[in-house]
């Protein structure tokens, strides 16, 4: 094709034919600049593509991993919520001087251990190295961004409070005063339970611990509203993009 047109304009200017050589060789350059126009277009609209689909890979992982973080913070409330119910029922027996019953072994040995309260980030990470802005909408976008840096932060914070209250105050006074069950992670069982009735030491760590996972279920709630809004924000945005995948 290119040496058919070379050889048009050899033959116009051969014979002297200006002005319709000028219209040729205007055309020609007009039709070798469409052409790169053309082959510009074909290459942005391949790039959005091909960012597109990464998007839709991202967003689904995100999903996927905030869907994941939803179902264990519910799972972490439950639990928390079991080991309020156990320091209340040996509260109870405590306050009501009653005799130990074994049905507090459990109680006793479940209400020291607590939910881990660990957010997976993996999926966020790959977006953050990929380059967030290849979220296109821009509140999502936001949006994931706050739900990650900022209300997820809530939850290690209460984690390290925890951990802290724990390792040095309950299971210091665990390991002088209540002896775990060898058969039984979440079985204990007291050495002189008479004793904890008088002991306000003891009395004080159950209210403690009590106040400060109250606290955490609080943070919880305050973040599982936001997060069940968001992975389904994401969910619909996944639905717009398919349509014209």
């Amino acid at each position: 094709m290119i040496k058919f047109f070379r050889n048009i304009r050899k033959k116009l200017a051969s014979e002297n034919k200006f002005m319709a050589y000028s219209r040729y060789a205007i055309g020609e350059i007009i039709l070798v600049v469409v052409g790169i126009l053309i082959a510009l277009q074909i290459n942005n609209w391949n790039e959005n593509r091909k960012m597109q689909r990464q998007e839709i890979k991202l967003l689904s992982d995100l999903k996927l991993e905030l869907q994941k973080t939803y179902v264990d913070l519910n799972e972490g409330i439950k639990y928390v919520s079991i080991t309020i119910d156990d320091i209340n029922k040996i509260e109870y027996y405590l306050k009501n001087e009653l005799a130990y019953s074994k049905e507090l072994d459990s109680s006793f040995g479940r209400f020291p251990h607590n939910f881990s309260g660990s957010v997976n980030s993996a999926a966020y990470n790959s977006l953050k190295t990929m380059g967030i802005g290849i979220i296109q909408n821009e509140n999502l976008r936001m949006d994931i961004i706050n739900m990650y840096d900022v209300k997820f932060l809530n939850i290690p914070d209460y984690t390290v409070d925890e951990n802290l209250i724990r390792s040095s105050v309950v299971f210091p006074f665990y390991a002088k005063n209540i002896m775990y069950s060898e058969n039984s992670t979440y079985s204990a069982t007291p050495n002189n339970f008479s004793d904890l009735i008088k002991n306000t030491e003891f009395l004080n760590i159950l209210r403690l611990i009590k106040r400060q996972r109250i606290r955490g279920i609080e943070r919880f709630n305050e973040v599982l509203i936001p997060l069940n809004k968001l992975i389904e924000d994401i969910k619909t945005e996944l639905d717009k993009k398919n349509i014209y995948d």
